[in-house]
């Protein structure tokens, strides 16, 4: 999970996760939030996997009010061996 404070406009926002050693990525996703749950401002340019685990990016349509952050946040499923 990423949270940046009022994310410049258009500047991507880049979350990952790794699995555990010997582990194998069998699923993912990413999400994108604010802490002002009016702010719609946002979205999610990319979600995928890695050779390792999951990479998101994400990123603000526009200006956040004062005090209200972006949180991106990554998720991987992983298969142990």
């Amino acid at each position: 999970m990423v949270e940046v404070e009022r994310p410049d406009a258009n500047t991507a926002i880049v979350a990952a996760v790794d699995c555990l050693a010997g582990e194998q990525v069998i699923g993912g996703g990413t999400t994108v939030s604010a802490t002002d749950p009016t702010e719609t401002r946002f979205h999610v340019l990319s979600s995928g996997p890695t050779p390792t685990g999951w990479l998101g990016m994400a990123a603000a349509t526009g200006r956040f009010g004062p005090g209200v952050s972006m949180i991106v946040t990554a998720t991987v499923y992983c298969l142990g061996s």
